[in-house]
């Protein structure tokens, strides 16, 4: 499992809709919006789907980019369901 601390910038006016887009998607929370530019997110995926949700997000109308501000993977073992 990774978890993955983002920021995902936006333009100020595409900010509220971003975010609302965000809440939608089941493996990320949301908490608040930073300096008027930016989306704290914390997402939570199987170590191989993490780049996957990244280019989801970044696929957003109104997105411009996402960093990563923190990342960790756990291992995963064989027959252990997530």
């Amino acid at each position: 499992m990774a978890i993955a601390g983002l920021l995902v910038q936006a333009g100020k006016e595409d900010l509220p809709g971003v975010e609302a887009r965000l809440k939608e998607l089941p493996e990320l929370s949301t908490y608040g919006i930073h300096k008027e530019q930016y989306i704290v997110v914390v997402a939570e995926a199987p170590s191989g789907q993490l780049e996957q949700v990244v280019e989801r997000i970044n696929r957003l109308p109104g997105v411009l980019t996402t960093y990563t501000a923190y990342l960790t993977v756990e291992d995963e073992l064989p027959g252990v369901p997530d």
